[in-house]
């Protein structure tokens, strides 16, 4: 597991630096109600990459435990498919995605789909033992270990802080086109 983890950690921080650059600065994406769904997608992602970092740093799964590995690694695709989708109408108004996110998805794309392999490859035999959830992490330094659990915790509190504010702008948006509608 150990080619998979670095590769996520990799994979971690071009994920940060696109949602900090391209969706937090240069396009502000929360600001914009175009652009909410779009948010909701990138909220999500937030979880999903939270339990990646967790299990990876620390668990090994077997048997039909495996399951809900397949299931997360599912969701992931399901949610990057509809974050794409979602970006042709979320982003029209600023004339489509900047040309450096566009190619920040490609390459984080070719990288989560190594990820993905890696991992698969890695627990195909755990499928045969029996379902259990082990500790234990993969055979790296102690500290990038922490390093991981940290991201973690981090996407965890940024789905926490970023899923209230994406209810709350909903709310203000429903608000405001009523308002809107009734003037």
């Amino acid at each position: 597991m150990e080619a998979a983890f670095y590769l996520l950690l990799v994979v971690g921080h071009l994920g940060a630096f696109d949602v900090l650059y391209f969706h937090i600065y240069k396009c502000t994406l929360a600001r914009r109600p175009e652009c909410h769904k779009e948010v909701l997608w990138h909220t999500i992602r937030h979880l999903i990459y939270a339990c990646q970092f967790l299990i990876i740093a620390n668990l090994r799964f077997h048997g039909w435990w495996l399951l809900f590995l397949a299931v997360l690694f599912s969701a992931d695709v399901y949610v990057a498919w509809s974050d794409v989708w979602e970006e042709t109408a979320s982003r029209k108004s600023q004339g489509g995605l900047p040309r450096g996110e566009y190619f920040m998805h490609i390459v984080l794309s070719l990288l989560v789909g190594s990820y993905l392999l890696l991992v698969l490859q890695t627990v195909w035999p755990d499928r045969l033992l029996p379902s259990s959830i082990m500790i234990q992490p993969p055979h790296v330094p102690f500290l990038l270990r922490s390093y991981m659990n940290v991201m973690g915790v981090t996407a965890v509190m940024a789905f926490t802080y970023d899923f209230y504010h994406w209810f709350q702008d909903g709310i203000r948006y429903k608000l405001l086109n009523k308002a809107a509608a009734q003037s």
